[in-house]
């Protein structure tokens, strides 16, 4: 395999491990240890490294490497108003498609609420014209995924948020969807700070 190949598989394997969760927050990163299990050699691993941290999906922590990045209650209320505000751009001045019957949108169905979460919102970035909002909103959704189950847990009434956007989407109901994608992250906002303490628990002191 090149080391161009080699590198892109690297990375994807281990942006994949880190947004599954896999690496409690505050986890150290290590090249060293990490190429073991990812069958390549330091070098790649610490590009990957590089990377991802430059896409803010993990952080640099004092200089001394990498780790999976710990999220406060201000760091989520930030991160949801962002990405309200970029899926509400994404929408505007979006209409109908007249074409489909009923304007009734085909859009994938799953079961978890994080798979659809990130479904619906991927959805609405490929939709946008704009490259600059689609790569935004994809890191945005990206920087969200291991968050998502705690928001579900947290607040119950996530799920039924989340199925009437969908819906939303479905028959093409675009002002009703922002103004709905608007209410959901405001809501968002106000569980911020459970959603950081159940982060929390699942830290592990840094080693």
């Amino acid at each position: 395999m090149s080391p161009g190949a080699t590198m892109e598989r690297v990375y994807l394997d281990l942006k994949a491990r880190i947004l599954s969760g896999a690496y409690p927050p505050g986890t150290r990163l290590e090249a060293v240890q990490l190429s073991r299990s990812l069958a390549a050699s330091a070098t790649p691993v610490r590009d990957a490294l590089y990377r991802l941290s430059g896409e803010r999906i993990i952080e640099s922590w004092h200089q001394e490497g990498f780790r999976q990045p710990f999220l406060s209650e201000a760091d989520l209320v930030d991160l949801y108003g962002w990405a309200g505000a970029l899926l509400s751009m994404a929408l505007k001045g979006r209409l109908p498609r007249p074409d489909l019957p009923g304007g009734l949108i085909e859009l994938a169905s799953y079961d978890s609420y994080p798979e659809s979460i990130e479904h619906l919102f991927r959805t609405i970035a490929i939709g946008s014209p704009n490259g600059e909002l689609r790569a935004a909103i994809v890191n945005v959704v990206e920087r969200s995924m291991t968050i998502r189950g705690i928001e579900a847990r947290v607040d119950e009434s996530a799920a039924d948020a989340l199925a009437a956007m969908s819906e939303d989407y479905r028959f093409g109901r675009w002002s009703a969807l922002r103004s709905k994608i608007t209410r959901f992250h405001r809501r968002r906002a106000t569980f911020a700070g459970r959603v950081a303490a159940e982060i929390r628990k699942r830290s592990e002191p840094l080693r």
